[in-house]
């Protein structure tokens, strides 16, 4: 067989390949592969491909999703299962009871997935191909001589006869650690050396591996350390060791292994201490049982007891757990300023206890408010369950999550974060039975199976980047950085994970929106809201027209929204939705010629004629007949409008700027009067966004000129208000009423 050139990397191949693969390749599900490489070929290309690895002769990571198949139930604990060899493994066909018994011959290659060369018992060879772990060329897991369990191997297709292994979920690759009784004899390796070294050596060279950024590596040699303790009484050491292997887990966002070493190392101290060793800080299930209580609460004081390093460690452990906290008091001014591209996570109290999660009408489950908010009231604060911390101008984490079932791809922000969801799930089943809580499209009712009461839930990655794709959200590293970027701007948007926040379903007339601090998720009241409504927020802005929102929302999330708007528009007639459409884009059109041209008194007045002719849409034809839109949005007006507005306002005709300024406001469905010197909001709808600000910035502006000063200031206190609402912090609000 013609191994490929040394230029072309054959581990990286095209999303775009395996679809054609898939759609027009034969079907061969279970078939033995008609011939497969040799030994010498497939080290030969795996070295080739190493070798381009280590020059950076590789293209953008691609990570791929194949078609949806469930993890395998095989437990490796009972004997119910079926040994098998490469020579038994057949195309698309994963035997219920199988396993295979590899070793890794080669070193492996880590980059868009892992790939290494394996052979069984029988010593034939196959390329094996992992995807979804967390290693890096530094720190891999599946190493060289590793050997492992795969659960239901089965050949998958990369192109003529081209063939491999490949392991999605990571349930179904076990490593499996010297001595194990499934290794075949021939393979064993009596391991030696443990002895020969003390702990405090074994430390040491941990430690080295720490800081070259082997962790996993790291915790072998802790572990090895701790072995020699087992037979001795150092409680100091072993104390160490302990809270060293919990800083690693947690790098490794092994929050439930480091919580067990945290309590390790907590009740060793105590039990060490001649004032502890009779009290309940000796007992370990103590301190993890209130490692995990998710409240600050700390009746037995344990953080006051113990040495200083193993304090920072629980409060460490306890918010990356999550904790919740009774009221929405939160120093808004120094989070603000905490956080920064290089600081990402802020340690504060989840609050979350004033909203519950309820089955509503018609989209499935909600959030609603157990008691009643006032406008720009906190609703809740909700630390991320992932937010990925990567650098956005590192080229070198540029990547894409690619799913062959539907052939639709994510970029970099959605692949980072379902890779450290599938990392931050597989290591911490503690936390996966109120992530899989949430809606995943139907895909676990389809292809799973019940979970017994008693039994983990697995982490099936499908599942996950359903539920990701239905419940994440685009988060800045502040709101208000939004506001601060040059005109036409598309900055790259984080994404991240708040489980609590994913029920709050979707409406266009919202009572609250979403704000971002780092890796906090704040939702404020945009309206007073009763005790027993549900929460709602914008998914996205809407779209104009009706049927252009709907089939976003249908396409996106599944569901068809049936706010009051909504219903409203989805009675219109054709005529009516395509003149407002046809006049929105003549006004879009004549705008923009005027960019070109420059604004002229006598060309806003044209505008302004045709936004009356666009406003005679929206207002009723019949004498005496009721405004439907007498409360609500006119969405087709909000941005002519605004460049009215603004026009005026250049020229310095500050009375239609104001006349314009309210009308701007009014076509968001915010309704203010202006009577006996007070300025007051006759009705809100909800829609409070950056643009609303802004009218309340030319209002005051009106008013200054008009040296109305009690009215001026009162608008000014309002716009304070809706920009805290919108942004999440007032830091930058004179800032952003001098633009």
């Amino acid at each position: 067989m013609m191994i490929p050139k040394a230029t072309e990397n054959t581990y990286e191949v095209a999303a775009d390949q395996l679809v054609k693969i898939i759609k027009n390749g034969p079907n061969k599900a279970g078939q033995t592969p008609d011939r497969l490489p040799s030994r010498e070929t497939l080290v030969k290309t795996h070295e080739q491909n190493l070798k381009l690895l280590a020059e950076g002769n590789v293209p953008i990571r691609n990570i791929i999703l194949p078609r949806p198949y469930p993890p395998s139930r095989v437990n490796l604990e009972d004997s119910a299962f079926e040994k098998v060899l490469l020579k038994h493994v057949r195309i698309d066909e994963r035997k219920p009871k199988a396993i295979g018994i590899f070793r890794a011959v080669t070193a492996p290659y880590v980059y868009s997935s892992t790939t290494t060369v394996i052979e069984d018992e029988e010593g034939h060879v196959a390329k094996l191909t992992v995807g979804n772990l967390e290693d890096s060329p530094v720190d891999p897991i599946v190493t060289e001589n590793a050997t492992f369990v795969v659960k239901q191997p089965c050949w998958s297709r990369l192109g003529e006869s081209n063939y491999h292994i490949r392991v999605d979920h990571p349930s179904d690759l076990v490593l499996l650690e010297p001595g194990n009784r499934l290794i075949p004899k021939t393979w064993r390796q009596k391991e030696g050396g443990i002895a020969t070294k003390d702990a405090a050596q074994w430390k040491k060279e941990g430690d080295m591996m720490f800081l070259k950024k082997k962790f996993r590596k790291a915790l072998k040699l802790y572990n090895k350390g701790l072995r020699v303790l087992s037979d001795a009484s150092d409680p100091t050491a072993e104390i160490d060791l302990y809270r060293k292997r919990c800083g690693v887990n947690i790098v490794l966002l092994r929050l439930d292994d480091a919580a067990n070493d945290l309590s390790k190392a907590i009740s060793i101290h105590a039990k060490s201490s001649p004032d502890l060793s009779s009290s309940q800080l000796a007992d370990q299930s103590t301190i993890h049982s209130w490692l995990n209580n998710r409240s600050t609460e700390d009746p037995l004081e344990i953080a006051s007891k113990v040495p200083r390093a193993l304090k920072e460690l629980a409060t460490r452990v306890k918010f990356d757990l999550g904790i919740e906290q009774s009221s929405p008091v939160y120093d808004i001014p120094l989070i603000s300023s905490y956080v920064g591209p290089l600081s990402l996570h802020v340690d504060v109290a989840n609050y979350t206890c004033d909203t519950e999660v309820r089955d509503t009408a018609s989209q499935g489950r909600g959030l609603y408010a157990k008691k009643s908010f006032r406008a720009n009231d906190i609703i809740s604060a909700e630390k991320a369950f992932v937010l990925p911390g990567y650098f956005m101008q590192d080229k070198g984490s540029d990547c894409l999550l690619y799913s062959l079932h539907d052939e639709t791809a994510a970029p970099r922000p959605g692949a980072w974060l379902f890779k450290e969801l599938v990392q931050k799930l597989r290591w911490n089943p503690s936390l996966r039975k109120e992530f899989f809580s949430l809606d995943d499209g139907g895909y676990w009712k389809e292809c799973g199976w019940e979970i017994a009461e008693d039994e983990d839930v697995p982490v099936d990655v499908f599942r996950v980047e359903f539920i990701r794709r239905y419940n994440s959200f685009s988060a800045p590293t502040r709101s208000a950085d939004l506001l601060n970027q040059p005109p036409n701007a598309n900055p790259e948007l984080r994404n991240g994970f708040w489980t609590h926040s994913s029920y709050s379903n979707h409406s266009c007339l919202p009572n609250a929106i979403r704000t971002f601090m780092g890796d906090i998720r704040f939702m404020r009241a945009t309206r007073d809201i009763e005790a027993g409504e549900e929460i709602t927020t914008q998914y996205v802005s809407p779209d104009i027209d009706i049927d252009a929102r709907q089939e976003k929302f249908r396409n996106t999330w599944g569901f068809e929204c049936t706010c009051e708007l909504c219903t409203l528009e989805g009675k219109l007639g054709k005529d009516t939705k395509e003149a407002r459409l046809r006049h929105f884009e003549e006004l879009k059109s004549m705008v923009m010629k005027l960019g070109e041209k420059g604004t002229t008194v006598t060309s806003i007045k044209k505008i302004a004629r045709g936004v009356r002719e666009l406003e005679a849409l929206y207002t009723p034809t019949g004498e005496g007949e009721p405004d439907p839109y007498a409360k609500f949005p006119r969405l087709a007006l909000v941005h002519p409008t605004l460049f009215l507005t603004e026009a005026w306002r250049g020229v310095k005709n500050y009375d239609r700027m104001m006349d314009c300024a309210y009308k701007l406001l009014r076509n968001f469905g915010i309704i203010v009067s202006v009577e006996d010197d007070k300025f007051s909001v006759v009705n809100n709808v909800g829609m409070i966004n950056v643009e609303t600000v802004r009218a309340l910035k030319y209002l005051s502006e009106g008013f200054a000129v008009k040296e109305e000063t009690a009215l001026r200031d009162q608008v000014l206190d309002t716009a304070r208000s809706w920009y805290l609402t919108i942004t999440g912090a007032e830091n930058d609000f004179e800032e952003f009423m001098k633009l």
